[in-house]
């Protein structure tokens, strides 16, 4: 006896069942898919910002190392917090002077001018006394500074510091969180910045920083950091 074949009713009631099971596993392939990126993504937006906030965390830890002495007589501010930026500032390296730096001068005969750019700012300390100035020009053996010195700096007794600059800002047109090293072109730090906002307390000594990712349902993040260095001129009484 010869089995009975499946109707076209049959066959019509099957292929839409299949595509109905094919079509819901799809939609739920997909709805699944956009979950995992929209998780990967802010997963990968909290860690972009807690890398951001460890590099600022450095960099606040470092402000005013080797300036002990200049920032006690009140020549340097190790940290500042603008509402647009935020910057710190510690001593690169030790320059020598080789020749007396007199009252007046603009030009700084230097043992080695090697590594040193325009823009940056030197600190000059004889004892008490002592002032800031910008370089605005590199010359072999000298640098030319931007106002004349007030007093005469010998170079037995003086110590000449070269000063490294760290900025921080918000790039808002293109949402990106931003550091600059002295006067060099801004490295991003952190894309896709919805807001970024730091607070200096200098009572306390205390920065605290506070990044927002741009990612939709990202957690903001937030950081304290001491000024150790800062706190260390405090305390000698420089």
């Amino acid at each position: 006896m010869r089995g009975r074949g499946f109707t076209l009713i049959e066959c019509l009631l099957g292929l839409a069942l299949s595509l109905f099971v094919i079509t819901a596993g799809l939609e739920f392939y997909a709805r699944a898919q956009k979950a995992f990126f929209r998780l990967k993504a802010r997963e990968e937006a909290g860690q972009g910002a807690l890398a951001a906030l460890d590099r600022m965390r450095i960099d606040l830890l470092h402000a005013g190392r080797g300036l002990v002495p200049e920032i006690g007589l009140g020549l340097i501010e190790a940290a500042e917090a603008t509402a647009t930026e935020l910057r710190a500032t510690s001593l690169e390296r030790v320059l020598e002077l080789a020749a007396l730096a007199g009252a007046g001068d603009t030009r700084l005969a230097l043992v080695s001018t090697a590594g040193i750019v325009s823009g940056q700012r030197i600190a000059l300390r004889d004892g008490t006394a002592g002032e800031i100035r910008t370089i605005t020009g590199v010359e072999p053996g000298a640098v030319v500074i931007d106002a004349p010195l007030e007093r005469g700096y010998p170079p037995a007794s003086t110590v000449l510091s070269l000063l490294e600059g760290v900025a921080y800002f918000l790039d808002g047109p293109s949402r990106i969180l931003r550091r600059r090293v002295n006067a060099s072109p801004a490295q991003p730090l952190l894309e896709d910045t919805a807001a970024a906002a730091w607070a200096l307390d200098p009572a306390a000594l205390i920065v605290r920083i506070r990044i927002e990712p741009g990612v939709e349902g990202a957690h903001a993040h937030e950081a304290t950091v001491f000024l150790k260095n800062p706190a260390l001129a405090r305390n000698s009484g420089t």
